[in-house]
């Protein structure tokens, strides 16, 4: 600095008047997504709403004056590629915090990297695990699944008062981790759980798992799915006129799912999933998805409006605290009763963010969903 400049800099202070403040740039902030590989079935959806929460962010000014710039980093579907992700943000765009993606898989491979970098991150992936390694700096913005697995155990039990009911899931954490948190639920409530079968991701006939629990005398068959399975198993109960309810996970009612079903594949299906975008009686909801649909000529999900969501409470909380990451931090986990696009959040002790559940089912000859009730 010259010496003209700083005797300029000493006289304002002297004088009470405000110094000139260095121009800032753009507020950078991390997102690892699937861009590519099956993975990106779901993660186009959040890549999509994290532009949608930028363009819309910055249209109102920015945060505290500084457009948002999010930098993505792609995941792929590969454990390794999600840490090396995560570390280039860190290391090259050093951002204050990282949106991490919906895959469980991943989110536990990469929480040890967030300890060490001890930036907040938020994620969508529904496995307890994360939550159960007491990471303080790692916040879900979706239901868990055991929400989810305590919502469709409650809806057979005290909506369908059924008495007996079969399980299946996708082989894993996940789908098997469901069915035993549904059959707990369901012990409670005095229903049975006549059986529980398990696929694999890849099999492309699950008839001999749906006839098993048929054939058990299940009076409806919950089902704990991935995205792309919905399609073969919705199918092929159908074309074996099994005449029982099928009770789907979130998965059977995302848009890449039944895209590729029909109305007669769906008919007498039900969906435990975080909320009803298209056609909810919400006017805000509404316009929000069918703006979503228009920019990007496909159907909005519930992934991808938790993080549009997401990086509205991020605002609120870097405005609220700031960019030191302790205190972004705490922002972010004294948010209560935000009352987002998607869903209501209030973090917990675990970072858990959404605590509650909707079911809602196709109308009558169409692949249109209809909001039946929320489950908390």
């Amino acid at each position: 600095m010259t010496t003209c400049a700083t005797a300029v800099l000493l006289l304002l202070g002297l004088l009470g008047l405000p110094r000139p403040v260095a121009a800032q740039g753009d507020l950078s902030i991390g997102a690892t997504v699937p861009i590519t590989s099956p993975y990106a079935l779901s993660g186009r959806s959040y890549y999509n709403t994290l532009q949608m929460a930028e363009k819309d962010i910055n249209a109102q000014g920015g945060i505290k004056g500084r457009k948002i710039k999010i930098v993505f980093e792609d995941t792929s579907n590969s454990n390794t590629t999600a840490v090396n992700a995560f570390k280039k943000v860190m290391d090259t765009v050093r951002s204050p915090f990282v949106f991490l993606n919906s895959y469980t898989v991943q989110n536990l491979a990469v929480e040890p990297e967030v300890a060490r970098a001890k930036v907040p991150v938020m994620y969508a992936g529904g496995g307890v695990a994360v939550a159960e390694r007491g990471d303080a700096w790692m916040f879900r913005i979706r239901p868990n699944d055991e929400v989810a697995a305590k919502g469709a155990a409650q809806f057979v039990a005290k909506s369908l008062k059924l008495k007996r009911v079969g399980l299946m899931g996708v082989e894993g954490d996940f789908g098997q981790g469901g069915m035993k948190v549904a059959a707990e639920v369901l012990k409670q409530l005095g229903v049975e759980t006549v059986g529980q079968e398990v696929y694999r991701a890849a099999d492309k006939d699950m008839s001999a798992q749906l006839l098993s629990l048929k054939n058990k005398g299940a009076e409806a068959i919950v089902v704990f799915t991935y995205v792309a399975e919905p399609p073969i198993i919705f199918r092929q109960r159908r074309q074996l006129n099994l005449g029982i309810p099928l009770i789907g996970s979130s998965g059977s009612c995302l848009p890449a799912a039944t895209n590729v079903m029909t109305a007669q594949d769906m008919e007498g299906t039900y969906c435990i999933t975080d909320s009803l975008l298209v056609g909810n009686p919400d006017p805000k909801v509404h316009a929000w998805a069918e703006r979503y649909q228009k920019e990007f000529n496909f159907p909005p999900d519930v992934y991808g409006v938790a993080y549009y969501d997401g990086m509205f409470i991020l605002k609120q909380a870097i405005e609220k605290a700031g960019l030191e990451p302790q205190a972004l931090r705490d922002a972010i986990a004294a948010t209560k009763d935000y009352k987002g696009i998607g869903a209501t959040f209030s973090f917990d002790q675990r970072g858990e963010g959404v605590h509650q559940v909707v079911v809602v089912k196709p109308k009558p000859g169409t692949k249109t969903y209809e909001l039946l009730e929320t489950v908390r």
